[in-house]
């Protein structure tokens, strides 16, 4: 008979300790004799209650103790303290019995990192997201490959950060993460929250519609995410970053890798959680916070999670006093934990998160002489050289403002030890929009005002499915399934675009530029006159479906070999729709009045571009026609895509001791295909540019990870080497048309890179820790398709260019981070006060193709300071005191480098020196 109730075991324990030494004899003489025994490997709680079967003897237990752990089982005739071992064998839990013949089972605290037994796959797994015996090395436990594992036992090179590192290094969001983990890249838009991870050299864009998508997929309790930038990091079990192709397992778009987020989720028969505030300069000041509430003993429990950050932005408008790049988020979190049997568990969470900031912050780094506008910009260039990167002038109220809800139920079922059901089902909803100045002058250049009122840039809803079935008899387990992915916009997507008036309106002459006492005559600040572009309707579609099956078998108890195959099935598509606003030509009448032109002449320039709809009026203008069509007459343009393509895993991996793992793994990646609707739009379906093929990478991967003890030192290293081919590689050919980027492929690329991990315990006060990455990545094969000159999109050719042997962008051929904990000398009874030091260094990323000014992103390195008073005086206090970026390094987080098509280059700095304190409270 079980009993999961921490009482009683700790009731149970202290009687069976206590039993007068001759019944604990006579118990040992009665427990000792012959029965036959046929308990299957397996789950180690099922294990334990057919031995309490089939001895008819009453045994105890915490459900979280074994919930997770795996049995080799037993067979024969033996007695039932021995078959009690051997089921217990490598699992670190130990048995204790009295006299009335009770026997409990307890899990050594110190024990729990040194566990020999992988831990079983099940979505609510009670145990500690990570372990750490007497040396103080972490074991966490992770999900690389869709079940619970411990992170030294996975045969891929992966970065995993417990809630606690994730705070300690003070990582708030994805570009704080790059910090700390190798061949990590973060790189953002001018709209800052538009986060884009890059893997090894491989990353990208595109995205729901035109097909394709990110190279690296961000997971949130197994399910895809879109949402990026911050509100996500806080009440986490685990944070892992994995390497290399993971197409198999995760599918579509991992050629880089995933980025997984596991939620802490609701424990069993426990009260817990925690409060935690942070103060400090920029008006910082955040707070987050958990509450765990157990409902039904071992059947229902309830975990609450919230958090917000709001602080004042390091850029000033000079021209407004706005502040930008401030932060303003906060998050909701609910989680439900459901097992209404001992073989049905299911887990279903609430995630929401709320963004509403004035993003914005750009810097104008360069101007091409020659280009169409460079002339006006040389003045605000100078103007912008002479401020420095914490100040700017735009034209634009910059803002961003994003909802995410994300709602998924995961669902296990064990029907029998072995075999394991799994039903993972999601639907998410991402709206936002956004304001942005990309010329970062006042100037009306080229400007994104954002949507229509109570409508979106982005609206995307996504459905996704994916049942999974996983068995597993010790030596021999096989997963697989089927996914299915569904994502549209449920309402129309708006845009509202300002860019110069041109002389005969869109498609006729250059800009206007009005002398300065035409300027004072008319009222406008500035040389160029806005015309708004309005985009009233556009939609986006997708839909992706896969089968995917993995097999691992055990050659020998230290020997296995793993191999996997997925096939998916990609198809995207949408529609457009944009005209002019007539308002902006309303000044051609005062104009008109002021004699700079006849009434004639401004009469014939409204009566043309007022309302005309821009997409038809190119294509009428390219067949040497007239256009005609105005809003609400347009038509819609459409575009459209299917792609498919295999992705497999094959590897072998060697437990040589149980602190040695020796693997080799070679995967295949799949990128959708993906179309530029920008090039269907103005040279049609058929050019060359328009569709874009599938990118495929395969790789070849060793490593060895190990745990070390020299003379009593503490050590671990883990280390990875790989190398990796790619077909049609996709890459961002920036601003080609009208302004706008495009997706392209290089024929074949190579990344050859190394990785390293590892952590030293010298003595124990000092644990010092250090990250190490090398990635040589650059193109074999990549001629781009050149573009003609498309006068009415005002795009000047552009010749096609060799680019091979030119490096990657967006990747550092050097990274590392150190990072160093001092445990101070105080009394044990005033709790644990140490001092950290983490460093970290990256070297110089290229951020262009083409050779052109600030086409490279500096080496920089970041200094990060922290003193820290755990458990205070006994109490369950932690106050940290913290400094981010002590040394002020001025450093450029992302890049629009369209020096050689729009004429101009910006880029956004990252955070200055930040420090304060925070207080955590946990119960």
């Amino acid at each position: 008979m079980r009993k999961s109730d921490a009482l009683m075991i700790c009731l149970a324990t202290s009687a069976i300790i206590a039993a007068v030494p001759a019944a604990a004899q006579a118990e040992t003489r009665t427990i000792a004799a012959l029965r036959r025994y046929d308990i299957d490997a397996g789950s180690m709680k099922a294990a334990l209650d057919a031995w309490a079967r089939q001895s008819k003897r009453q045994i105890l237990y915490r459900t979280d103790d074994v919930r997770t752990l795996r049995s080799p089982g037993v067979r024969g005739r033996l007695g039932d303290a021995d078959a009690l071992d051997r089921i217990l064998s490598g699992s670190g839990l130990r048995m204790h019995r009295d006299a009335s013949g009770a026997v409990a089972i307890t899990r050594p605290v110190a024990f729990a990192s040194t566990i020999a037994q992988d831990v079983a796959p099940t979505a609510a797994a009670q145990e500690p997201a990570a372990t750490q015996d007497a040396s103080g090395i972490q074991d966490i436990v992770v999900t690389a490959r869709r079940t619970e594992e411990r992170a030294q036992k996975v045969p891929v090179s992966l970065t995993a950060f417990t809630q606690d590192t994730i705070r300690q290094k003070s990582i708030n969001t994805a570009t704080d993460l790059q910090n700390f983990t190798p061949s990590l890249t973060v790189l953002g838009n001018v709209a800052r929250n538009q986060e884009t991870y890059t893997i090894r050299g491989m990353g990208g864009g595109g995205g729901a519609g035109t097909g394709s998508g990110p190279g690296v997929v961000g997971y949130f309790a197994e399910v895809p995410s879109s949402a990026s930038g911050p509100g996500s990091f806080y009440d986490l079990a685990s944070l892992q970053v994995l390497k290399g192709p993971q197409g198999t397992l995760f599918g579509r778009n991992t050629t880089g890798g995933a980025v997984l987020l596991e939620p802490a989720r609701p424990k069993m028969n426990r009260v817990e959680g925690y409060v935690e505030g942070t103060l400090g300069n920029l008006r910082r000041r955040s707070a987050q916070g958990a509450l765990n509430i157990p409902v039904v003993d071992d059947v229902l429990a309830v975990r609450v999670a919230g958090q917000f950050d709001k602080r004042d932005g390091y850029v000033r408008d000079v021209l407004t006093g706005r502040d930008y790049l401030n932060r303003d988020n906060y998050s909701l979190r609910l989680g439900i934990q459901f097992n209404p049997t001992d073989t049905i568990n299911s887990y279903t969470a609430v995630n929401y998160i709320q963004v509403d900031e004035h993003g914005g912050g750009s810097i104008l780094l360069a101007v091409r002489p020659g280009s169409p506008y460079a002339a006006l910009l040389q003045p605000y260039l100078a103007q912008q050289q002479a401020r420095g990167p914490r100040e700017t002038s735009t034209g634009v109220n910059t803002f961003e403002k994003a909802r995410n809800l994300l709602v998924l139920n995961n669902t296990t079922w064990n029907p029998t030890p072995e075999l394991t059901i799994k039903n993972v089902f999601s639907y998410g909803r991402t709206r936002s929009t956004s304001a942005t100045d990309r010329d970062s002058t006042p100037l009306p250049i080229a400007d994104l005002l954002g949507a229509f009122p109570g409508s979106y840039n982005n609206n995307l809803r996504t459905i996704t499915e994916e049942l999974q079935a996983r068995y597993d008899d010790g030596r021999f387990s096989l997963q697989g399934g089927g996914f299915y992915l569904d994502e549209k916009s449920p309402s129309p997507l708006t845009f509202l675009t300002v860019n110069p008036l041109q002389a005969g309106g869109i498609l006729g002459g250059g800009p206007i530029i009005l002398p300065s006492v035409v300027q004072a005559l008319l009222g406008v600040n500035g040389p160029l006159l806005p015309a708004l572009n309005i985009q009233p309707d556009a939609s986006v579609r997708g839909r992706s479906k896969a089968l995917y099956a993995q097999a691992q078998y055990k050659i020998v108890p230290t020997l296995t070999a793993t191999a996997g195959f997925r096939w998916t099935w990609d198809s995207f598509g949408g529609d457009i729709q944009s005209y002019q606003d007539a308002q902006s030509y309303q000044v051609f009448n005062r104009l008109a009045a002021l004699g700079i032109v006849s009434p004639a002449q401004a009469a014939q320039v409204i009566g043309l571009n007022a309302n005309l709809c821009v997409y038809d009026a190119f294509l009428a203008v390219a067949a040497g026609g007239f256009p005609t069509l105005k809003y609400p007459n347009c038509t819609k343009p459409t575009f459209s895509g299917k792609s498919d393509g295999p992705t497999w895993q094959l590897g072998l991996d060697w437990q040589a001791d149980p602190q040695t793992l020796v693997y080799a793994v070679s995967r295949r990646g799949y990128k959708s295909g993906a179309n530029n609707p920008i090039v269907t739009l103005f040279l049609g379906s058929d050019y060359p540019l328009a569709p874009v093929k599938p990118e495929r990478v395969t790789d070849a991967e060793v490593g060895l990870k190990r745990d070390w003890t020299i003379g009593g030192v503490k050590a671990r290293t883990n280390v990875a080497a790989f190398y990796t081919w790619f077909n049609d590689v996709q890459v961002i050919q920036r601003a080609a048309i009208a302004g706008s980027d495009i997706l392209a492929n290089a024929k074949k690329a190579r990344v050859v890179g190394l990785e390293f991990e590892g952590l030293i315990i010298p003595f124990k006060p000092l644990t010092i820790s250090g990250t190490y990455s090398y990635n040589d990545a650059k193109f074999l094969d990549y001629v781009t398709i050149p573009i003609p000159a498309i006068p009415s999109a005002l795009t000047a050719a552009q010749p096609s260019r060799d680019l091979s042997s030119t490096p990657f962008t967006f990747v550092a051929r050097h990274k590392f981070s150190l990072d160093g904990r001092l445990a101070l000398p105080i009394p044990a009874a005033e709790g644990d006060m140490a001092i950290r030091a983490t460093y970290s260094w990256q070297s110089r990323q290229r951020v262009a193709p083409d050779a052109q000014p600030f086409d490279t992103i500096d080496p920089y390195g970041l200094l990060n300071l922290r003193l820290e008073w755990n458990q205070m005086r006994g109490a369950p206090l932690d106050l940290a005191i913290y400094g981010t970026n002590v040394l002020n390094t001025a450093y450029r987080i992302t890049a629009n480098t369209g020096y050689n098509n729009s004429g101009f280059s910006n880029s956004i700095y990252g955070e200055p020196a930040q420090y304060g304190l925070s207080l955590r409270y946990r119960f």
